[in-house]
Protein backbone atom coordinates (compact mmCIF):
# COMPACT_ATOMS: atom_id res chain seq x y z
CA UNK A 1 0.00 0.00 0.00
CA UNK A 2 2.94 2.44 0.74
CA UNK A 3 4.19 1.98 -2.99
CA UNK A 4 0.38 3.00 -3.98
CA UNK A 5 0.05 6.15 -1.81
CA UNK A 6 4.36 7.28 -2.30
CA UNK A 7 4.85 6.54 -5.71
CA UNK A 8 2.03 5.68 -7.83
CA UNK A 9 -0.47 8.12 -6.85
CA UNK A 10 1.66 11.24 -7.45
CA UNK A 11 2.86 10.05 -10.82
CA UNK A 12 -0.99 9.02 -11.52
CA UNK A 13 -2.04 12.76 -10.65
CA UNK A 14 1.16 13.87 -13.23
CA UNK A 15 0.11 11.37 -15.95
CA UNK A 16 -3.82 12.80 -15.57
CA UNK A 17 -2.45 16.30 -17.14
CA UNK A 18 -0.61 15.08 -19.59
CA UNK A 19 -1.69 11.38 -20.76
CA UNK A 20 -3.59 10.36 -23.12
CA UNK A 21 -4.71 6.87 -22.43
CA UNK A 22 -6.20 4.50 -24.97
CA UNK A 23 -7.23 0.93 -23.98
CA UNK A 24 -7.53 -1.80 -27.19
CA UNK A 25 -9.74 -5.06 -26.10
CA UNK A 26 -8.00 -7.51 -29.08
CA UNK A 27 -11.04 -10.28 -27.70
CA UNK A 28 -13.10 -10.29 -31.06
CA UNK A 29 -12.86 -10.19 -34.44
CA UNK A 30 -13.84 -6.82 -34.65
CA UNK A 31 -11.59 -4.47 -32.21
CA UNK A 32 -12.65 -1.91 -29.50
CA UNK A 33 -10.90 0.13 -28.57
CA UNK A 34 -11.74 3.64 -26.53
CA UNK A 35 -10.39 6.52 -24.66
CA UNK A 36 -10.31 5.92 -21.08
CA UNK A 37 -9.41 8.16 -18.13
CA UNK A 38 -6.28 7.74 -15.54
CA UNK A 39 -8.85 6.81 -12.77
CA UNK A 40 -9.74 3.93 -15.09
CA UNK A 41 -6.19 3.09 -15.64
CA UNK A 42 -5.84 2.80 -11.82
CA UNK A 43 -8.57 0.53 -11.62
CA UNK A 44 -7.53 -1.92 -14.11
CA UNK A 45 -3.78 -1.93 -12.99
CA UNK A 46 -4.63 -2.69 -9.75
CA UNK A 47 -7.40 -5.26 -10.67
CA UNK A 48 -7.00 -9.21 -10.84
CA UNK A 49 -6.11 -8.49 -14.36
CA UNK A 50 -4.14 -5.37 -15.04
CA UNK A 51 -3.98 -5.05 -18.91
CA UNK A 52 -0.43 -4.56 -20.81
CA UNK A 53 0.25 -0.68 -20.39
CA UNK A 54 2.23 0.00 -24.09
CA UNK A 55 4.07 3.91 -23.78
CA UNK A 56 5.06 4.84 -27.07
CA UNK A 57 6.83 7.99 -26.53
CA UNK A 58 10.80 7.72 -27.76
CA UNK A 59 13.18 5.59 -25.09
CA UNK A 60 14.39 8.94 -24.54
CA UNK A 61 10.78 10.38 -23.36
CA UNK A 62 10.25 7.21 -21.34
CA UNK A 63 13.56 7.28 -19.52
CA UNK A 64 13.49 11.07 -19.24
CA UNK A 65 12.89 13.38 -16.38
CA UNK A 66 9.19 12.62 -16.99
CA UNK A 67 9.20 9.19 -15.67
CA UNK A 68 7.13 6.49 -17.19
CA UNK A 69 4.20 4.31 -15.17
CA UNK A 70 5.88 1.47 -13.45
CA UNK A 71 5.28 -1.57 -15.27
CA UNK A 72 4.48 0.01 -19.00
CA UNK A 73 6.68 -1.17 -21.25
CA UNK A 74 8.35 0.98 -23.96
CA UNK A 75 7.49 0.20 -27.32
CA UNK A 76 8.15 3.53 -29.26
CA UNK A 77 5.19 4.10 -32.13
CA UNK A 78 7.13 3.34 -35.06
CA UNK A 79 8.37 -0.23 -33.18
CA UNK A 80 5.08 -1.90 -32.81
CA UNK A 81 4.98 -3.63 -35.95
CA UNK A 82 8.42 -5.34 -35.50
CA UNK A 83 7.54 -5.88 -31.85
CA UNK A 84 3.99 -8.10 -32.66
CA UNK A 85 5.95 -11.64 -31.97
CA UNK A 86 6.59 -9.98 -28.60
CA UNK A 87 2.91 -9.61 -28.08
CA UNK A 88 1.51 -12.40 -29.33
CA UNK A 89 1.15 -13.76 -25.68
CA UNK A 90 -1.17 -10.46 -25.06
CA UNK A 91 -3.60 -11.03 -27.78
CA UNK A 92 -6.49 -12.19 -25.49
CA UNK A 93 -5.51 -9.10 -23.15
CA UNK A 94 -6.66 -5.78 -22.51
CA UNK A 95 -3.85 -3.36 -24.24
CA UNK A 96 -3.48 0.33 -23.15
CA UNK A 97 -1.57 2.62 -25.36
CA UNK A 98 -0.48 5.95 -24.17
CA UNK A 99 1.30 9.35 -25.15
CA UNK A 100 1.25 12.70 -24.31
CA UNK A 101 -0.83 14.06 -26.82
CA UNK A 102 -2.99 11.27 -28.01
CA UNK A 103 -1.90 10.84 -31.43
CA UNK A 104 0.79 8.36 -31.20
CA UNK A 105 -1.33 6.23 -29.01
CA UNK A 106 -3.99 6.12 -31.75
CA UNK A 107 -1.98 5.18 -34.39
CA UNK A 108 -0.52 2.40 -32.26
CA UNK A 109 -4.28 1.21 -31.42
CA UNK A 110 -4.52 1.30 -35.35
CA UNK A 111 -1.88 -0.72 -36.07
CA UNK A 112 -2.28 -3.27 -33.04
CA UNK A 113 -5.86 -3.86 -35.00
CA UNK A 114 -4.65 -4.36 -38.02
CA UNK A 115 -2.30 -7.17 -36.54
CA UNK A 116 -5.65 -8.75 -34.80
CA UNK A 117 -7.71 -8.38 -37.90
CA UNK A 118 -4.68 -10.09 -39.95
CA UNK A 119 -4.48 -12.84 -37.60
CA UNK A 120 -8.22 -13.64 -36.73
CA UNK A 121 -8.90 -13.84 -40.92
CA UNK A 122 -5.95 -16.35 -41.35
Amino acid sequence: MSFIRYYLIPMIKHWRATLKLFSSLAKSEESVWSEITVDELFERVNSDQPPLLIDVRSPAEFNGGYGHIPNARSIPVLKIESNFENLDSFKEKEIVTMCPGGGMSLVAVDILEKRVSKTSKA
